[in-house]
């Protein structure tokens, strides 16, 4: 039996630069569920982030299209990061529109999941390309991460889903 590991069976995908700075938008990088069937974005926000941020994912035919937004899943930390129950993800959710409201969910860990079953499409046209997108944080930092999991051609060097 060969090493397993685990980034010859997903793609990791960063979204954001680390401690990107969000005040009243933010869109992280796009990529491409053309060759993934499965997908999950790990969100986090500083613990003094303020507002209320709105999150969708855009999905279009390319690079950074807004043509629909998506319908996902998601769940919360159960904590602040770093402290006890941090990792421990509350009730499976949906929405196409989350509002992550800043005294609720200051420094916690969200994570969305997106099947390719889901992505929006017209007619026989996919919208395979997701852009997470932020609006209405007055301020903090956000980083993002994608993984992208179940691929439908699996190779020791995973193909790129970003440009």
């Amino acid at each position: 039996m060969g090493a397993y590991t685990f980034s010859q069976d997903n793609l990791i995908i960063p979204l954001t630069v680390a401690g990107t700075f969000a005040s009243t938008a933010a869109e992280m990088e796009s990529f491409t569920m053309r060759d993934y069937d499965q997908a999950t974005i790990i969100i986090t926000q500083s613990a003094s982030m303020v507002g209320n941020t709105v999150i969708t994912l855009e999905c279009g035919a390319s690079d950074a299209a807004d043509t629909a937004d998506a319908t996902f899943h998601y769940r919360w930390g159960g904590a602040a990061i770093a402290s006890t129950s941090a990792d421990q993800l509350g009730t499976d959710a949906t929405a196409s529109t989350l509002t992550m409201t800043a005294t609720t969910y200051q420094g916690k860990m969200l994570v969305l999941e997106l099947h390719a079953d889901e992505l929006p499409k017209s007619g026989e046209t996919v919208y395979s390309w997701i852009t997470p997108d932020f609006t209405g944080a007055t301020g903090g930092r956000i980083d993002g991460i994608a993984i992208l999991s179940k691929p439908r051609y699996a190779k020791a060097v995973m193909p790129t889903a970003i440009v």
